[in-house]
């Protein structure tokens, strides 16, 4: 029974003091200030608390990866492959000149243009083959207005692609299930539609909003200009031995099989895709705890390879998409620019690959050591 008092009279003592210390710190003279100080610590716990999230959620130590750009032209542009892991078809394969742009343009008043237009003068134009990017079904073959004839091809996800200024006599019909390739229709010859002359109004909507097609599919030919990051083989044998003593997840055959039929399908030299998984993982390290699902997109296509798009793809479709970017950016780069510092740098109007100033730096970096070990 006395244990039980003076347990109790502990207990009142306890909360006796924490009274005293409530009322000092009310009505002392420096309790604003130590209020003040008391708020300030908690701010900051909660400020570095936020900042450090991310990482605790998505690294593992001794790892750092840079975040690539967020703009709708960089990497994170949806879109350079099919759902089955191939590439989207351009459409007239016989002209690779656009014409008339995406977007908006001046003709005699600002006109939002929702396509592109593909044509090389009215002789090379005229009746040419037109073949469908992706496989769906039609959903219209025939009038409508501005355009004449049109066809429409759902594909399904969302993506829809239109075909207008058409030749009359098509060669599908609405509600014809059609493959990727499939010959569809011709270009109109003559003036077809709301046009100036023969060409092919090329279009594409993604959950009923166009977007820029070139952001799908590319004109035969393009590709980079021959020199120092086009395609050459990888060495793999060198390059096995130099991943396996970094303990890297990247070591393997099969892997660099992938990144080296990736550059090859784009003609870009598979050195310089390396290159950027050093830059962006640090090549990969096995002992990080995500190794085996970074391995599958390296280059944080579709903004991560952590979630979305960008945590289902394999590693030779994120290759091709990396690739096809680097093609995209490399373009109107001014002379003396370096080609590395152009992908990544704010002016490109195309968008830029990584926002982070110094990505470019140890991108060539990392380039010139691997090229040099692979001969």
């Amino acid at each position: 029974m006395s244990d039980a008092i003076a347990k109790t009279q502990e207990t009142i003592n306890k909360i006796k003091k924490t009274r005293r210390m409530i009322i000092l710190l009310t009505t002392s003279s420096l309790a604003p200030y130590i209020w003040g100080f008391i708020i300030l610590i908690a701010l900051v716990i909660l400020v570095i608390g936020f900042v450090l999230l991310p990482f605790f959620l998505f690294s593992t130590p001794g790892s750092l990866s840079y975040s690539s750009s967020t703009t709708d032209s960089a990497l994170y542009a949806p879109n350079q492959l099919d759902t089955d892991g191939t590439a989207y078809i351009w459409p007239v394969p016989s002209i690779s000149r656009v014409s008339s742009s995406f977007g908006n343009r001046d003709l005699g008043g600002i006109e939002y243009h929702k396509g592109i237009d593909i044509a090389n003068g009215a002789e090379k134009t005229e009746l040419q083959p037109i073949y469908a990017m992706a496989s769906g079904v039609v959903t219209l073959a025939g009038a409508a207005s501005g355009y004449g004839q049109v066809i429409y091809i759902d594909h399904g996800n969302n993506l829809v692609s239109k075909y207008g200024h058409l030749e009359a006599l098509m060669y599908v019909n609405t509600g014809d299930v059609v493959s990727k390739g499939q010959l569809i229709a011709r270009i109109g010859k003559g003036i077809v539609g709301r046009s100036t002359g023969p060409h092919l109004h090329f279009q594409i909507e993604s959950s009923g909003k166009p977007v820029n097609p070139l952001d799908y599919v590319q004109p035969p030919g393009t590709s980079l200009d021959p020199g120092e990051y086009s395609y050459k083989p990888l060495n793999i044998p060198v390059l096995l031995d130099y991943l396996k003593k970094r303990k890297s997840a990247l070591g393997y055959v099969e892997t660099l099989n992938m990144i080296d039929r990736a550059a090859k399908l784009k003609n870009v030299d598979p050195y310089l895709l390396l290159a950027i998984t050093g830059q962006e993982q640090s090549f990969v390290p096995e002992s990080n705890n995500h190794a085996s699902e970074i391995v599958k997109n390296p280059w944080n296509v579709f903004g991560c390879w952590c979630k979305g798009k960008g945590a289902t793809l394999t590693t030779e479709q994120s290759a091709t998409i990396a690739a096809q970017t680097i093609i995209k950016l490399s373009q109107d780069r001014p002379n003396g620019r370096d080609f590395i510092e152009w992908l990544s740098a704010m002016d490109n109007p195309r968008g830029y690959y990584a926002e982070h100033r110094g990505w470019w730096i140890g991108v060539r970096k990392f380039h010139k050591l691997l090229s040099e070990l692979g001969g």
